[in-house]
């Protein structure tokens, strides 16, 4: 009896912070979130740090969820934000690169340049394939019942880098990743060793592997749903733990084709977890807490940033400058001004955040005003702007206020962009089982469970680099026929 054929394609949702996965078997149609534990089905056993360690004697760590990670001996060198590395090596090139520290040299080896950092993020990936590849051949063994398995995988890359050299290179070490899963090395120099082969063999070409927007992943559930209406403009702010990510787009249909273009796209530093270190650098040795009063702590901190900035409005009314995200339009260098006086860690606190709220809307307005001049006809037709958010950051108020307040800082009902209306991205019921996680954590793995359906099948998708600004219509004065005086001066 010959065996059957099974297509199973791995969705790998790279963060900054944490990675996700779900896995699809593409004949059913369906997916499932991997949680990396056959006992506890919590949503921290379906994340794995996006970090890399390497201890003293070159044991190289990888591919751990948080509780495993704690459990190891402290490496001698943490690498992390290692996604924004990588694209950084492309960036760099443009001027907008991701600001992050210096890696350590290891034993006189610089793991700064190109083909190292390459190196330690295939090396990360193919830890996250092998465990991946563990864990469904012990929870799901009767896919392997006389049948073969043809594997493939998508990678996450921000739509913003999918414009530049960063495609391709992520495209690149998720093969050498998938190579590298199959014999995979414990210490640094073998690594290195194995990786100075791979790169002699390999044919990018012939592994299945592909590099696909986040951000058009993430709203894969929408545009299959009943609920999506083609020809409307769409705007996405994936909140991460180290990046907001934002772009706007348009979904239509072409001979009942799904198709996506996207105008404009955002990636900056400003996620959870970034946002609590500048907050802390700034306000140093302090002690304030920050990371529960965005995540847990929403209405008691809204309320204190309300009561300041109207007491900095009443007290600094002659400041003028750009405005932050909130109902009292607080001016930035009226902020700095009550910075120079000696104040308690909880104020400065509170003044960095709002000093924050004004780098979000700066993102927020300038993804939106983007996406307008590339689309006018949609702004002057629309009664509101439909704005999606997803991530873990997607439940703090504090990002859900400063973005939603964009629209009366930047006086955005002067420029004719609607009023801005948040949805939830839909749960795709029937298609994606979560495994014991709350389905109310969908937000966190909808990009992963875009990237588990195959390329052939998800809408095709054109960048922001093809669509040019649309230019105004010019003012055309009508003059009336009947009773237009003569050119001449016989009428004076």
């Amino acid at each position: 009896m010959s065996n059957k054929s099974i297509e199973l394609n791995l969705g790998i949702d790279f963060g900054t912070q944490f990675t996700k996965v779900c896995v699809r078997d593409t004949s059913l149609e369906s997916s499932w979130v991997v949680v990396f534990s056959n006992n506890n089905s919590s949503l921290d056993e379906a994340l794995i740090l996006s970090k890399v360690g390497i201890c003293s004697d070159g044991t190289l760590l990888a591919g751990l969820t948080k509780s495993e990670w704690e459990r190891q001996l402290k490496p001698h060198i943490s690498i992390d934000y290692i996604k924004m590395r990588l694209a950084n090596l492309d960036l760099i090139e443009e001027g907008n690169q991701y600001p992050s520290d210096s890696i350590q040299t290891f034993v006189e080896t610089d793991l700064n340049i190109a083909e190292n950092l390459e190196n330690i993020c295939a090396y990360y990936l193919s830890c996250v394939i092998h465990k991946t590849k563990l864990w469904i051949s012990k929870n799901n063994s009767d896919l392997f019942k006389n049948q073969t398995i043809d594997w493939s995988a998508n990678v996450g890359v921000p739509v913003k880098y999918c414009d530049s050299k960063s495609l391709y290179r992520f495209k690149k070490v998720l093969c050498l990743a998938w190579l590298l899963s199959e014999s995979k090395p414990v210490k640094f120099y073998d690594l290195q060793e194995k990786m100075t082969q791979l790169r002699q063999i390999i044919s990018y070409d012939q592994i299945p592997c592909f590099a696909i927007p986040e951000i058009a992943a993430g709203i894969y559930s929408y545009t299959n749903s009943r609920q999506a209406v083609p020809n409307n403009v769409y705007i996405f702010f994936d909140i991460g733990s180290g990046t907001l990510e934002g772009a706007s787009f348009r979904f239509w249909k072409e001979n009942e084709m799904p198709k996506i273009d996207f105008y404009s796209a955002e990636v900056e530093p400003l996620g959870v977890n970034a946002l609590v270190k500048w907050v802390n650098n700034q306000v140093l040795g302090s002690g304030v807490q920050i990371e529960y009063d965005i995540t847990e702590n929403n209405h008691k901190l809204l309320k204190e940033i309300e009561i300041l900035s109207r007491d900095i409005v009443n007290s600094y009314s002659l400041y003028r400058g750009d405005f932050i995200a909130n109902k009292f339009k607080v001016a930035v260098n009226a902020i700095n001004k009550r910075l120079q006086e000696n104040l308690p860690p909880q104020i400065e606190k509170l003044l960095y955040l709002i000093l924050r709220q004004h780098s979000i809307t700066r993102q927020v307005a300038k993804v939106i005003t983007s996406c307008q001049l590339k689309n006018r006809t949609h702004f002057k037709q629309s009664p509101n702007l439909v704005i999606f958010l997803g991530g873990g950051g997607r439940e703090s108020e504090y990002y859900q206020d400063t973005i939603t307040s964009t629209h009366a800082a930047f006086n955005h009902h002067r420029a004719d962009i609607p009023p801005y209306e948040v949805k939830e991205i839909p749960f795709p019921e029937g298609n994606l089982d979560m495994r014991g996680v709350e389905s109310s954590y969908f937000h966190r793995f909808a990009v992963a469970y875009g990237l588990s359906i195959p390329e052939a099948e998800v809408p095709e998708v054109k960048l922001p680099s093809r669509f040019p600004i649309q230019p105004l219509t010019p003012f055309r004065p009508i003059t009336p026929e009947i009773g237009r005086y003569p050119d001449d001066n016989s009428s004076m």
